[in-house]
């Protein structure tokens, strides 16, 4: 099972509707690609996606961590 299937609420305990869900999908799949040791253009552009969308995430209160905790 992926995290963000487990994620079924925000970090204010407010439920998650599904494009929440689909988000932190994104997020997750993002963050495994980043450390997948992709070839450099593939990795920088992960990288910058991720950026993105981890804004996103934090910024609906759905998930907060470092980006420098998953290689960012």
């Amino acid at each position: 099972m992926s995290l963000s299937a487990s994620r079924t609420t925000d970090l204010l305990g407010r439920t998650t509707t599904s494009e929440e869900r689909a988000l932190l999908a994104v997020y997750d799949q993002l963050t495994a690609l980043a450390g997948a040791g992709l070839a450099p253009c593939a990795d920088a552009n992960v990288k910058e996606a991720l950026a993105a969308v981890a804004i996103v995430v934090t910024d609906l209160g759905l998930t907060f961590e470092h980006l420098t905790d998953v290689g960012c």
